[in-house]
Order: C-alpha cells, then sequence, then structure tokens
C-alpha cells in the first residue's frame, strides 16, 4: 500500500479504497466524489486522478469506517488502525490500547467514568461546556457524538448532557432515524468532534443491539457499559455507578 505526503495532506491510492469497498464517483468533467456507505464525503483536499489512479485524503475516508489515523515522524509513516486490531481504552485522546485477546463484544464498551471525562475537560462538573448558554472549557476535540435510545419521555426527564435523542432503539435501525444520524454525526465532525458514537439505553441490553445495527451502517459505535440507569444514575444495584451530572430536554440540570 503506497502512502505519501504532498503539501501537508496525507494520500492513499485508489487500491486501498477498493479493498475498504467505499466508492469513487467519477465523473466525465467536474470534480471526483467519494462516497462510503452511500453517503459522500465532505473533503478539505479535492480528490485527483491521475493515470487511472485516484488519490484522496487518507484521515476523512479512513475514519468514516471507524478506523484511527495518525502521523509518525520518525518513521515518516502513516498509522491506520482499524477496528478489531485494537480497543479503545479511553475516549480522551490517542488512548488506543494494544488487545491481547481475540477482538471481542467487550471492546466495544466505554464506560461512565471514561465519557464523563472526556466530556468534562477542564473538570468542573459542567459536561460539554463549549454549548451555548454554559461556561466554556471543555474541548469538543475529543468528544464522542453521544446518542440517548431510551424513550423520549425518560430523556426528556434526564440524560446525559449534551447527549442527543432520535429514535428508541428498537426503532433505529430504520431508513429515517439512520439518516437523522449521519446527519448528526456531520454535524459533529463539522464542529471538530470525534467521529466516534456512544450510545446508551437503560441498562445496555438494547443499546448493545442498536450498536450491531449501527456498525453494520459504517458507523464507529460504543455502548455505555451497564447503561444509563445502573452506571451513569446508579439507579439500579451495580458496581461504583457515579452519579453523574444530568439535564433535561430544556438544558437544566437534573438534581439528585
Amino acid at each position: 500500500m503506497n502512502k505519501w505526503v504532498k503539501r501537508g495532506s496525507i494520500i492513499l491510492a485508489c487500491a486501498v479504497l477498493a479493498i475498504a469497498i467505499a466508492s469513487v464517483a467519477i465523473a466525465s468533467t467536474g470534480a471526483i466524489k467519494i462516497i462510503v456507505s452511500g453517503q459522500e464525503l465532505n473533503l478539505r483536499v479535492a480528490p485527483s486522478l491521475q493515470s487511472g489512479t485516484v488519490s484522496a485524503p487518507v484521515r476523512a475516508i479512513t475514519e468514516a469506517f471507524g478506523a484511527e489515523v495518525s502521523w509518525d515522524g520518525d518513521k515518516r509513516a502513516v498509522i491506520i488502525t482499524a477496528p478489531g486490531n485494537r480497543f479503545l481504552g479511553g475516549l480522551n485522546g490517542p488512548r488506543l490500547i494494544e488487545s491481547t485477546q481475540t477482538p471481542s463484544i467487550h471492546d466495544n464498551f466505554v464506560t461512565a467514568t471514561q465519557l464523563r471525562d472526556v466530556l468534562d475537560d477542564d473538570k468542573d462538573g459542567d459536561l460539554c461546556d463549549y454549548r451555548s448558554g454554559h461556561n466554556g472549557g471543555d474541548s469538543i476535540a475529543n468528544d464522542p457524538l453521544v446518542i440517548d435510545v431510551r424513550q423520549k419521555a425518560d430523556y426528556d426527564k434526564g440524560h446525559i448532557p449534551g447527549a442527543i435523542w432520535i429514535a428508541s432503539a428498537q426503532n433505529m435501525a430504520k431508513t429515517e432515524s439512520i439518516t437523522a444520524l449521519r446527519a448528526a454525526l456531520a454535524s459533529h465532525l463539522a464542529k471538530g468532534g470525534k467521529n466516534v458514537i456512544v450510545i446508551y439505553c437503560y441498562t445496555a441490553h438494547t443499546a448493545g443491539l442498536a450498536a450491531g445495527v449501527l456498525g453494520a451502517n459504517g458507523f464507529n459505535v460504543k455502548n455505555l457499559r451497564y447503561g444509563y440507569n445502573i452506571s451513569w444514575e446508579g439507579s439500579m444495584q451495580a458496581d461504583t455507578p457515579i452519579k453523574g451530572p444530568r439535564e433535561n430536554s430544556a438544558g437544566q440540570i437534573v438534581p439528585y
């Protein structure tokens, strides 16, 4: 696989796209489009076609498949970590941990503590405080898009700060839900957020099923371990619930 650096942009050859099962739309005239799982990517550097080979930015394409990309200046190498080769030991920064075991469903869990810490960079107790009406200080750069898949009424009563609601878990596979999620993720990425989705339900069971569906649709999804009721609120018996901050649909803090 050929990889090179040109004017600060990391480029991959067309063969890599074929392996990734991405589709490249080349019109007789006009710009070249990169389409992944039916979704056109918004690329900062336009793809180019030379002698039958398409060159395109590697980061945008590989992250669309849930992979992690980094640059090793000493080795002059592009490091691509595909899902399944490593698991996410934490969401805050490049904390990819080598897996010494066969990848399993447990690699796709995020703990309540990990999620709280990455959503509260400045440790002031106000999660995602870059939002309008908050005091600022947190960075969105390492934040996943957090999706609540409980019933809408329960989301409205109290949810993880910054989380959004699109549909309940049993409806996340619907076309309109997938479309809405793609739009929400695109907006999150445009603001500088991380290409990771953390999904949660009451106890992590139905969210796990929904995560499987979303993963099959090309999303990079993690499931909140033990779910909202157990690990976040601690309203059910579990190991070390954190009783994390909660807010309602009006953005107001929900006290315990």
